[in-house]
């Protein structure tokens, strides 16, 4: 369950993505926290599996990518629980420690926005701004999705990050629609603060513009100071540049310079802006060399600084020391009024290397807040977790930015599917205990000329073999199932786009792979139009299975489409669709020669209701399981049937009774013995958020 530890002590905030093999089951797990930084050392507010403040029990699950910090050293931030108290909750971490926030008795649940320096706490929940009070312990909504907007026309979207200055007056950029003389589609978007009374004010009256531009605007960014002196950057059409709106004096765009220091002012860019209580302005602005930081004063310009290429997630803050704070490079900067310098890298938190930082806070004495977080592929058996490969790892040479959600585990083998910084995927492999290994990488050599075109997906293994599917670029034919033979570093193609099928046209396309006792079985396209289950063997594809085969239990119905593809031994279990006007899916078992029908969408499963789609999992001895969406009552619901003989049953559904708590999600895999290996969502009432069960013995 979520909040258990891997052998290595991480502690885990979420399961998804499970396949199983054996007695072992791998799946994508992560870990996260909340981190402070002061004088070059970084401290741990909170992080998975720590144990929650009362009066609550249970440990922080998934720590939230949004922190706040004031300038007393007070941080707010939000998380998932493994509670059965509650879910989520929003926390304070004060001189004395950590303390929930309640709204009365009631713990908050919601999107941490800001916080000021009284400890009064700014947060999204549902589509409604609401302010809560450090004095009074009580939250009071200040605007809704559609609520007056000041002049006229009903409040549609906000932006996502709203700020809050010292005396509890709330700036945010929003759009408006129902406009008094316009239609009712018509959109506008404007500027606004909001105290705590409920009192609004437009800043920047709502501009008319298109769609288009309302969504830009949204994306803005907007600061305030303790006078209530409001800034903005944003590029939206005619509204474009940085933005003062001082109470009591006209608007101003601080912006408007050719040059600044010499170097021709292009443009800004609307993902920052700062404004101190002196007024002075910061944005970024773009120039020949890259974007730059420049502060606006008394009507002049000046940067602070050299290039900042790729600095992004800043703080919308300007301190009066002059500080501000950004990611770059995996890693959180800042300029504290002087210079820009690192703060802290990714590989120098407690969660190990290359943590995902994001989310930083600076105060005026340079004290930093953020949040951190790394993502992993993790394995399951006989009681213990150990991680197989995680952000930050080296795999021939390449460092791994992300892991895919494609991968299988056959015995001491895994497969598994990763994404460089460029995002471009690469094969990995591990065996036993050993280091992963690259099979293949986007852009590597392939045994037919050209390069790998990688398309994570259609992948299995087994003993040391890794057999997937891959686009080619500039070889000899444009698709091919590839063998890897691991301990040879040996790739060869097995069947390519165009090889000839015994009586049965050519391949033109691949679909997924599985492996059976005679060799790795694949879906295929002929350019005869016909499609079906092939076997790779010495001579060729072979055909199991094709699209025009008679289905046993269909009166008389044929196979008119192939999609997914689970083997056991020499039998297959297939989803596809049937001949017919109504083309109905379904799942089809095909042993020998014979080709029988286990489940078509719009069969019945009594105590369930219709099935409108299924996906096959496994298939054993006690018959097969499939996860399907069912029509229950008036609305849908996923579940996992089994289908033995001529009954079917449901094993589990989204919405029943599951360890304390109910079922919020549930993503199976073929699991030892015709069982499911499960990942579950929980819900109200369970003491984890997620859980991997084995379902169907």
């Amino acid at each position: 369950m979520t909040g258990d530890g891997a052998a290595d002590g991480t502690r885990l905030d979420s399961i998804s993505a499970p396949a199983a093999g054996g007695d072992t089951a791998i799946f994508l797990g992560g870990t996260s926290a909340v981190l402070t930084a002061s004088d070059g050392v970084s401290t741990v507010v909170a992080r998975t599996g720590d144990r929650l403040p009362a009066p609550l029990d249970g440990t922080f699950n998934r720590l939230a990518s949004r922190v706040a910090l004031n300038d007393d050293g007070v941080i707010a931030f939000a998380a998932s629980l493994n509670s059965r108290l509650a879910t989520d909750g929003v926390f304070l971490f004060e001189r004395g420690g950590l303390v929930p926030v309640f709204d009365g008795a009631t713990l908050v649940s919601a999107n941490v926005a800001d916080l000021n320096r009284r400890g009064d706490l700014l947060y999204g929940a549902g589509r409604s701004l609401w302010l809560w009070s450090h004095a009074t312990r009580n939250a009071v909504r200040l605007v809704a999705r559609g609520g007056p907007a000041p002049g006229g026309g009903s409040f549609d979207l906000f932006g996502t990050r709203p700020v809050l200055n010292d005396v509890g007056l709330v700036a945010f950029v929003a759009v408006v629609n129902r406009l008094p003389g316009h239609s009712r589609n018509d959109e506008a978007a404007g500027v606004f603060t909001v105290d705590a009374a409920g009192q609004l004010v437009a800043v920047l009256a709502p501009q008319p513009m298109s769609r288009a531009n309302a969504r830009r605007f949204l994306r803005g960014a907007v600061a305030i100071n303790p006078a209530g002196a409001v800034a903005l950057a944003v590029v939206a059409g005619s509204v474009s540049g940085a933005f003062l709106f001082s109470p009591g004096q006209p608007p101003s765009r601080v912006s408007d310079a050719e040059t600044v220091g010499g170097n021709p002012l292009r443009r800004i860019d609307p993902e920052y802006v700062g404004v101190d209580s002196n007024g002075r302005v910061a944005f970024e602005g773009v120039f020949d060399d890259g974007p730059r930081l420049v502060v606006a004063s008394s009507g002049s310009l000046a940067a602070l600084g050299g290039p900042i290429p790729g600095a992004a997630d800043f703080a919308r803050r300007l301190t009066d020391s002059g500080r501000i704070v950004w990611v770059r490079d995996g890693g959180v900067e800042s300029y504290d009024g002087t210079n820009a310098h690192a703060i802290v890298g990714p590989d120098a938190t407690p969660l190990g290397q290359s943590a995902a930082l994001s989310s930083p806070s600076i105060n005026d004495d340079g004290v930093v807040a953020f949040a951190a977080r790394q993502d992993g592929l993790y394995a399951w058996s006989r009681g213990a977790v150990t991680r197989v490969a995680a952000a930050g790892d080296m795999i021939g040479g390449i460092p791994v930015a992300t892991l895919d959600d494609a991968h299988v585990v056959r015995g001491d083998t895994i497969a598994f599917f990763a994404r460089d910084v460029a995002n471009d995927p690469l094969l990995g492999v591990r065996r036993g205990g050993d280091a992963p290994l690259k099979v293949v990488a986007h852009g590597d050599a392939t045994p037919l000329g050209g390069t790998f075109d990688l398309q994570p997906g259609m992948l299995d293994a087994r003993g040391g073999h890794v057999f997937f599917v891959s686009s080619v670029t500039g070889g000899s034919a444009e698709e091919a199932l590839f063998e890897a033979d691991i301990a040879r570093h040996a790739v060869r193609a097995l069947v390519k786009h165009g090889d000839a099928v015994r009586g049965n046209g050519r391949v033109t396309s691949f679909g997924p792979v599985s492996l059976t006792r005679r060799g790795p079985a694949f879906v295929a396209g002929l350019d005869n139009g016909a499609a079906g289950v092939f076997l790779a063997q010495r001579g060729g594809a072979f055909p199991v299975v094709l699209t025009g085969d008679p289905v046993r239990g269909t009166g008389h119905r044929t196979l008119a489409a192939v999609g997914e593809l689970v083997t056991r031994g020499d039998a297959f279990l297939i989803g596809g669709a049937l001949s017919g006007t109504d083309g109905a899916g379904g799942l089809f078992l095909a042993r020998g020669r014979r080709l029988s029908k286990v489940i078509v969408n719009g069969d019945v499963v009594p105590g369930s209701g219709q099935i409108l789609f299924a996906d096959p999992i496994t298939f054993g001895p006690r018959g097969t399981l499939f996860v399907a969406t069912f029509a229950a009552a008036d609305t849908q619901a996923v579940g996992l049937f089994q289908r033995s003989r001529r009954s079917t049953r449901r094993l589990l559904a989204v919405g029943d009774a599951m360890l304390g708590g109910t079922v919020t999600a549930i993503a199976p895999s073929g699991g030892p013995r015709g069982t499911a290996i499960a990942a579950l969502g929980l819900g109200d009432g369970a003491e984890a958020r997620a859980a991997l069960v084995r379902v169907g013995r």
